[in-house]
């Protein structure tokens, strides 16, 4: 069984830069455990107002972002460097900052190949300086490989070390999912009380404190439902 934990439109609105922490006093929303001095990042976005003549994409008359975070241990927090690292770049942690040397590095690698590529192609034409450029393609495309490959194989190496650090504190550690985060798109921007957000997680007792303490309606759930309109 699992808990949804049902929030109200304004405990998510004006929310930018402001994220909407769930915390049961410092025990980790996944195991329990404590310390947790660590978060699980999930960024949504506040909706109101479809606008269903738009011709191209979705349009809303509201439409912001904000983050959610749990409080989780240590361990878990480490789980997710592995099992989701892009979710982790906005963290101070020591594993954020990795995670965004990594992202960076991703970036350049993939933009060296994408120039050398753009220099095979008749949008560089061929006159001037441009002319000796064009047969210098093959320069950047290796290096762009280059800096792919070495980036791959330095995280597999950090996660590697990770993973046994894990398993050194917790023999047959197995991880725990993350919490399932779904927005709605509102209707009403005046009234508050709307569902704005709902958060599924598997730790029963821990969902259950955190609701009452904030006065939020929850119920048990056999499985998530895959019922709203965005899933962040």
């Amino acid at each position: 069984m699992s808990v949804r934990i049902l929030i109200p439109a304004s405990e998510v609105k004006n929310r930018q830069g402001i994220p909407l922490i769930l915390e049961n006093g410092n025990s980790c929303s996944r195991c329990g455990q404590s310390p947790a001095d660590f978060f699980e990042t999930h960024r949504l976005i506040y909706r109101v107002g479809f606008r269903s003549t738009h011709l191209y994409g979705k349009k809303y008359k509201i439409s912001s972002g904000y983050q959610l975070k749990l409080k989780v241990c240590e361990t878990c927090f480490q789980s997710d460097f592995l099992t989701h690292p892009e979710l982790m770049d906005d963290d101070k942690s020591h594993l954020a900052r990795i995670t965004r040397f990594y992202s960076m590095a991703w970036s350049l690698g993939g933009l060296l190949a994408a120039v050398g590529f753009l220099l095979l192609t008749p949008f560089i034409p061929q006159i001037g300086v441009l002319k000796v450029i064009k047969t210098l393609w093959q320069l950047p495309v290796i290096l762009g490989v280059l800096v792919l490959f070495l980036t791959w194989l330095s995280q597999r190496k950090y996660q590697s070390k990770v993973l046994r650090e894990i398993e050194g504190r917790n023999p047959g550690f197995r991880p725990l999912p993350r919490a399932e985060a779904h927005t709605y798109v509102l209707s009403d921007e005046e009234d508050l009380t709307l569902t704005a957000l709902e958060i599924v997680l598997i730790n029963e007792s821990w969902a259950e404190v955190c609701a009452q303490k904030n006065q939020w309606k929850y119920e048990l759930v056999s499985k998530p439902e895959d019922d709203t309109q965005k899933k962040g």
